[in-house]
């Protein structure tokens, strides 16, 4: 009977252990962002999808227009310089960077996530903004990702991405500072415009797939 008893305390033991390492952190912000990865993963890993790059590049790209707040992103990658902007020239800048980052981030994914496993380490909440701490692991290497999120409504939105401990708003806003620093706004908005077409350009040959 002792042993029975003892028996089924170490089974209980393991189970809340089990549960604890897997679980402990995943919160809804955790669920949004395994979500998202499981749907990126299933276009990408779609048979029927695999020679069809550019229906895999629409597919992804929805995801991210439905789970990304480019709008905060666009802010914050102007830093400072944003709030010495009119009305009018947020409200292109924001439309011309949501549109650059969706098919950067877009591209980045069809060239680089496949069939890796993900890894979900912890997730720290604080009010409505969370980090959801994640491992991708590729080959012999572990490659940090983290995601963070805000809430929205009663949504948690992706406002920034640390790829490797580097930021991609970060990264954003190193390159526009020192545009904009060298030549002027006016400069930056005419390359982000050149880059825009030059994608349209690319994929118009793809578009009757």
């Amino acid at each position: 009977m002792y042993k029975a008893k003892f028996f089924l305390l170490l089974v209980i033991m393991f189970i809340l252990n089990f549960l604890a390492g897997n679980y402990l952190y995943a919160g809804e912000p955790t669920e949004v962002v395994k979500k998202i990865l499981n749907k990126v993963m299933e276009i990408q890993t779609n048979p029927e999808l695999k020679k069809f790059r550019n229906k895999r590049r629409l597919a992804i790209k929805k995801i991210i227009q439905e789970n990304f707040d480019s709008t905060l992103m666009a802010k914050n990658a102007l830093g400072s310089y944003w709030n010495k902007l009119s009305k009018k020239q947020k409200i292109e800048f924001t439309k011309l960077f949501e549109d650059l980052f969706q098919e950067s981030y877009t591209k980045m994914v069809l060239d680089f996530l496949k069939k890796e496993e993900i890894k979900y380490e912890k997730e720290e909440e604080k009010g409505n903004e969370a980090i959801v701490k994640t491992r991708i692991l590729k080959m012999e290497d572990e490659i940090p990702v983290y995601y963070h999120l805000r809430k929205v409504g009663n949504k948690w939105l992706i406002f920034d991405v640390d790829i490797d401990e580097v930021s991609i708003v970060g990264n954003y806003r190193r390159a526009f500072s020192r545009i904009i620093r060298i030549a002027s706004f006016k400069a930056l908005m005419k390359k982000m415009r050149l880059q825009q077409k030059a994608i349209k350009k690319a994929y118009a040959e793809d578009s009757a797939e």
